[in-house]
């Protein structure tokens, strides 16, 4: 009996044990809380970058013909000087603005202007590509502090008082030949049937010279016109042109310098067909009037004739010059005519 009872006890007690640890396994111990991040917003697409274009500045027309040095004969030109008549801001004379000629080297206070008063022209053609003119005026031109100045010349291939080319250079600052500032220009209408503008001197045309040949240097052909300070000077500007824009070395026409120290637009010329005189203003003390408004800062000559013998009824031509000298005696050789034309 005792031993049944302790077989009895000691199943018990296995049993017991037995369904204690089969629930010991599924007993809920704590846990360690593991950390859940963050929810971050969503990151915005990638900008794209933007498109870089690399951009390649065309390569400067190369030059073919630099001019060298104009010489041989001269044809000259002696300009009307103001500079005693400075300190009185008043010109001298020489100022007809109704024919287009002008004397006009000052401002608009009519304080003097010598940089731009010529004092004397040349034009040489020995050249078989360009044609050289020189400027000279009254003060030297290379200091900066002078203010603007500009040299040109008119070419009137009609010899009719209108001018088809216009070429202008801004004041150089080296003997080096450059195209840099320098402009040319063509009337449009300057082969047009001719009208008087009832000024003396034929109009240029409604629209003056418009069209754009040479810009700045730039244009379908760059050795067109040159510009530079005459070497060893500081007051002569030389100007070199091709002569093909007036026919080439035989080329026939009429021609006339100016300076500008203020240069108006192109399609303004002719600046008396623009302006009238009450507008424009005079340079000379006493006219009604005096002084100069609207077209100041300019200055001129008298147009000469070039590659022939001028007929004397050219719109505004200079005073024609004597005829060559005849020899003293058989055997002699007559003076070679200078062509100089001087202007008082």
């Amino acid at each position: 009996m005792d031993r049944a009872f302790s077989f009895f006890r000691t199943s018990l007690i296995l049993v017991i044990l037995f369904f204690l640890t089969i629930t010991g396994c599924n007993y809920p111990f704590p846990q360690r809380a593991i950390p859940v991040p963050p929810t971050l917003p969503p990151k915005p697409p990638p900008t794209p970058l933007p498109t870089v274009e690399l951009t390649v500045e065309p390569s400067p027309i190369p030059h073919v013909l630099i001019p060298v040095t104009g010489s041989g004969k001269e044809q000259t030109i002696h300009d009307q000087v103001n500079k005693d008549y400075a300190s009185q801001k008043r010109a001298y004379g020489g100022d007809e603005y109704r024919t287009g000629r002008f004397e006009r080297p000052f401002d608009k206070n009519m304080e003097y202007l010598g940089h731009i008063d010529i004092v004397k022209v040349t034009m040489t053609r020995e050249d078989p590509i360009f044609i050289f003119v020189k400027i000279q005026v009254a003060d030297p031109v290379v200091p900066a502090n002078v203010g603007e100045a500009y040299f040109g010349l008119e070419l009137d291939l009609n010899r009719d008082g209108r001018s088809m080319y216009f070429i202008r250079g801004a004041r150089p600052f080296t003997e080096e030949w450059s195209v840099n500032g320098v402009d040319v220009w063509k009337s449009s209408s300057s082969m047009q049937p001719l009208a008087s503008s009832g000024t003396g001197i034929p109009v240029t045309g409604t629209f003056g010279f418009d069209v754009s040949m040479l810009l700045e240097g730039k244009g379908d052909d760059v050795d067109l016109a040159w510009i530079r300070l005459s070497p060893g000077t500081q007051d002569t500007v030389e100007i070199a042109f091709k002569n093909q824009l007036v026919g080439g070395v035989k080329g026939e026409f009429v021609w006339r310098p100016f300076t500008d120290g203020v240069p108006f637009h192109p399609n303004l010329y002719d600046l008396q067909n623009t302006y009238t005189l009450e507008q424009a203003g005079s340079p000379i003390a006493g006219e009604m009037d005096y002084p100069l408004k609207e077209v100041h800062s300019v200055d001129n000559t008298c147009r000469v004739a070039s590659g022939y013998e001028a007929t004397g009824k050219e719109p505004g031509l200079c005073p024609l010059p004597p005829p060559p000298g005849k020899p003293d005696k058989p055997g002699d050789t007559p003076p070679e005519p200078t062509e100089e034309i001087i202007l008082y």
